[in-house]
């Protein structure tokens, strides 16, 4: 891909910008744990959640969900750190998985009341919200393209946007995904028995929330970035082997040091890790989402700026980064620095 990454923006329950959440994953710090209440009778569920009140100040999002907020937020900051977005040659890509959940369920609770809901709780509830509040915030006007999907739909957005920059058709392109947690969205993962019933369970993922934004340019020597991207495909009866192949795929023929893994506590992080040792023995293998919990494409962004992060600090020259998705899917990166001139 020869994708440079320029700037990095984050919200997450661990902190308000990428150093922190740096700082309190290096140290294995969790964030504290939430539940959430649902009707009477129904148990509550433990997620992790971006201390309350956030609002990032904006006016567009006077009535815009969490959702938005988090990503304007982790764009902004991508942003300041990446310089200026060039007029007319910048393209966004939104990797969303669930939604602004707690809207919808909002505006159905309505409707089932009512007969109708509120039209100032519909725009919300659709895919392209966040996409919509990141685009006009930065006056992006060419490509704005949002993909949904599992925790995929992060490298899907990560290979889009190389295919933009490689094509000429962006000279830089804004990648954001962006998660809120809902009670209604905890217990439909716990009735998959794919999220945690408790915050002690050993089986099953503590869903999140947050944002993550990069900011993707042409790589100039010494700029860390990704080298290739898988954008995802779906797992055959045989996983073991279709794993081996994307790895393979991804690698080539210069094995990576490192790899952050996709397991955060749910069934798909058994055949990841084993597979990972074999195909490159004595491999240093991280796994953030085991601290930060399930956030879907927000967590495939995060395990990107981990693997930018250790590149940056001397800890690895190239690192792996598989991704796995609760409904089958599989796909990576591979991240290293563009060789320093002379």
């Amino acid at each position: 891909m020869n994708a440079a990454i320029l700037g990095i923006g984050c919200v997450s329950p661990l902190g308000g910008d990428w150093k922190t959440v740096w700082e309190s994953l290096s140290a294995g710090r969790r964030p504290e744990t939430t539940f959430l209440s649902g009707p009477p009778g129904h148990p509550a569920h433990p997620a992790y959640r971006v201390p309350p009140p956030f609002e990032f100040h904006h006016p567009r999002l006077r009535r815009a969900s969490a959702i938005s907020h988090f990503a304007c937020a982790a764009a902004s900051a991508a942003v300041a750190e990446s310089g200026p977005l060039p007029a007319g040659r910048t393209a966004l890509v939104v990797a969303a998985s669930d939604g602004a959940v707690t809207y919808t369920r909002r505006f159905y609770e309505e409707v089932v009341k009512s007969g109708s809901g509120s039209p100032l709780l519909f725009p919300e509830t659709v895919y392209n919200a966040s996409a919509s509040h990141v685009a006009a915030m930065f006056g992006i006007d060419g490509h704005v393209l949002t993909m949904v999907g599992d925790a995929t739909a992060g490298t899907d957005a990560l290979s889009t946007a190389g295919e933009l920059l490689r094509s000429g058709e962006a000279d830089r392109c804004l990648v954001v995904a962006s998660e809120e947690a809902d009670w209604i969205l905890c217990d439909g993962c716990r009735r998959w028995r794919l999220a945690a019933s408790d915050s002690t369970s050993r089986s099953g993922a503590i869903l999140s929330e947050g944002a993550v934004a990069m900011v993707l340019g042409a790589a100039s020597p010494g700029d860390i970035g990704f080298e290739t991207v898988h954008p995802g495909r779906a797992l055959q009866s045989g996983s073991r082997g279709c794993l081996e192949k994307i790895y393979r795929g991804l690698v080539g023929d210069r094995p990576p040091d490192a790899a952050v893994l996709s397991a955060s506590g749910a069934f798909p992080g058994i055949a990841e890790e084993s597979v990972l040792v074999k195909l490159f023995p004595g491999i240093r293998l991280d796994a953030p989402k085991k601290l930060s919990g399930e956030a879907f494409a927000v967590s495939t962004l995060l395990q990107c700026a981990c693997a930018w992060q250790e590149i940056r600090d001397g800890r690895a020259r190239r690192v792996l980064v598989s991704v796995l998705g609760w409904s089958g899917q599989a796909g990576g990166a591979v991240l290293t620095a563009s060789a320093p001139e002379g």
